[in-house]
């Protein structure tokens, strides 16, 4: 077994990258904002906020929507979520912050699951009468996988292959 020093000597900055769906789009996000190794991140439709308290009123904002990045911060949204007042207003947050390294995208005929293996899997469902049609556009929407599933491969590969050179 190879024996590591630590992952700070391991990481090469200009290389770092991290990227996640839902929770884990805000766990990308926010790392980019936490550590300064993360060169770029993408964050596929996940909340820049607290969840709203008990009364309803919004969350506190998380500190990437606060204050930004410096370093390209890519979020794509769903047509599923597009206009939610709670992903809007810590979208709408962080891209507001000077400097232009943050960018915003939507997936069209698509909605939230649409950015994990169920894009593939749900229509294959409803084809064999497993899931109907209705539950497949709450799920992953209507877009046709043979265009969404590449669509969503080919836009993480241009992002980081465009930020993270690779010398």
């Amino acid at each position: 077994m190879a024996r590591t020093e630590g992952l700070g000597h391991a990481l090469d900055p200009r290389r770092l990258g991290v990227y996640g769906h839902s929770a884990g789009g805000t766990a990308a996000a926010q790392a980019q904002y936490a550590d300064s190794r993360v060169g770029a991140a993408a964050d596929w439709e996940g909340f820049l906020d607290q969840a709203p308290d008990v009364s309803g009123r919004p969350g506190e904002l998380l500190p990437v929507a606060r204050e930004g990045v410096d370093r390209p911060l890519l979020l794509v949204g769903t047509g599923g979520f597009a206009g939610r007042t709670e992903m809007e207003r810590s979208w709408a947050a962080v891209v507001a912050h000077p400097g232009g390294h943050t960018r915003r995208d939507r997936l069209d005929g698509s909605a939230h699951r649409a950015f994990t293996d169920h894009a593939f899997i749900a229509p294959r469902l409803q084809a064999a009468g497993l899931m109907t049609a209705e539950g497949r556009a709450r799920l992953v929407g209507v877009a046709d996988p043979a265009w969404s599933v590449p669509a969503v491969r080919g836009q993480v590969r241009r992002f980081f292959a465009r930020h993270l050179p690779e010398h």
